[in-house]
């Protein structure tokens, strides 16, 4: 019996921890720094959430840039004040900056979070 259990939970957190892979495509681009919004930015990038079943974010950019963030925690869902939802997770970029990255469930933003005053988010208008 303690075996059928054992297997049991460990079959159920092999599943907790599975990721999906999807993509979301992003046209323009707005960083906030120190509070202060900056010029709006025309881009055409394409995130790949969870490739090859990882627990990785890859941002790719036309210029052929890419960039990976790779998670450090699990994802957990929230509300803002307004009642958006969204899922944020930490991650560290292949540099090792640590950063947030939030995703609105509604498809409307991206958002990462570098520090406190600083972020860069990402929309397909």
């Amino acid at each position: 019996m303690k075996k059928i259990l054992l297997f049991s939970l460990l079959l159920l957190s092999l599943t907790m921890f599975s990721q999906t892979t999807f993509v979301k495509k992003y046209n323009s681009m707005v960083a906030k720094k120190e509070n202060i919004k900056q010029p709006w930015e025309e881009i055409d990038l394409t995130v790949v959430f969870n490739p090859n079943n990882s627990k990785e974010i890859v941002f790719y950019y036309s210029n052929g840039n890419t960039r990976t963030f790779y998670q450090t925690a699990n994802a957990e869902e929230g509300k803002t004040k307004s009642g958006q939802e969204y899922q944020i997770v930490d991650c560290v970029d292949q540099d090792g900056t640590e950063v947030s990255i939030q995703l609105f469930d509604d498809n409307t933003c991206l958002r990462v979070i570098v520090a406190k005053g600083y972020t860069v988010e990402f929309y397909n208008n």
